[in-house]
C-alpha cells in the first residue's frame, strides 16, 4: 500500500510547518487527527477539507457531518461533589444531560471550573458540548438532513491526488483556522514497520490554539 506525504502550514503562523505521512487506505478523518496532533491542539471542533482550495465551496467539500462531533457521546465527566446531607464526597461520579439540568447554577459553575482545571480546556468547550447535546436531543434526525461527503469514510487514495496538488483544511468554523496542504510526495510503498499517520519532518513551534492560552503563558512568564 502506498503512502502520501503532506506539507501542512497554518496560515498566519509564519514559517511553522509539519510534514505528515499517511497510508493511502487511511481516511481524511485520520489526516485531520494527525494534523491536530502535529500542532498539539485540542480536537474539539468541526472541520472541512476543500479539495479545490476554496473555502466554503460545497462542490469540493469533505466534512464531518453536523452533529457528528458528539454523536453517540454521553456527557460524562469524573468529578466529586459534596453531599449536603452527609457531607461525604462522592469520587468518580458521572452525570448525564438530565443530571446537568437538575443541578443548581452554583453546582454547574463548580463542575465547569473543575472540568477546565482538570482538562486544560476552555469552559466554552464544555458549554458547547451541552448545547450540542441539547440540539441533537431536540433534532434526532439532524445528521440525516443533508448529504455530505463524510471524512470518516473517505480514503486518501479515493481523492486521486497528484504530487504538488494543494487543498485547504478549515478547523473550527468560529475561529476559522485555515491550513494549507500540499502533496509533498507519493510513495509507492509504505513502510510496513511504521505506524501511520506519522510526522516525518517539522519546523517551528506550534502556535497556541486559543488567544487566551497565549495570554495565560505571558502572565506566567
Amino acid at each position: 500500500m502506498k503512502s502520501y506525504v503532506f506539507h501542512v502550514t497554518l496560515r498566519g503562523a509564519g514559517q511553522t510547518w509539519r510534514r505528515i505521512e499517511i497510508q493511502a487506505e487511511q481516511t481524511l478523518e485520520d489526516l485531520h487527527n494527525a494534523i491536530q496532533n502535529a500542532f498539539e491542539w485540542d480536537n474539539d471542533h468541526l472541520y472541512s477539507f476543500f479539495m479545490n482550495n476554496k473555502a466554503w465551496d460545497s462542490t469540493s467539500e469533505y466534512t464531518l457531518p453536523e452533529g457528528a462531533l458528539y454523536e453517540g457521546m454521553e456527557l460524562e465527566y469524573e468529578n466529586g461533589f459534596t453531599d449536603e446531607e452527609d457531607e461525604t464526597e462522592e469520587e468518580g461520579q458521572s452525570f448525564s444531560l438530565e443530571d446537568w439540568r437538575a443541578m443548581t447554577e452554583q453546582q454547574q459553575q463548580e463542575l465547569v471550573a473543575e472540568f477546565t482545571r482538570d482538562t486544560g480546556l476552555h469552559a466554552d468547550f464544555f458549554y458547547d458540548m451541552i448545547n450540542e447535546l441539547q440540539r441533537l436531543e431536540e433534532n434526532p434526525d439532524l445528521l440525516e438532513e443533508e448529504e455530505v461527503r463524510d471524512v470518516r469514510t473517505t480514503p486518501i487514495e479515493s481523492l486521486n491526488l497528484t504530487k504538488g496538488q494543494e487543498f485547504l483544511y478549515v478547523f473550527d468554523y468560529g475561529d476559522d483556522h485555515r491550513f494549507s496542504l500540499r502533496v509533498h510526495a507519493i510513495k509507492a510503498e509504505a513502510d510496513p514497520d511504521a505506524e501511520y499517520p506519522r510526522i516525518v519532518e517539522a519546523k517551528g513551534d506550534a502556535p497556541a490554539q486559543y488567544e487566551w492560552n497565549e495570554e495565560a503563558d505571558d502572565d506566567e512568564a
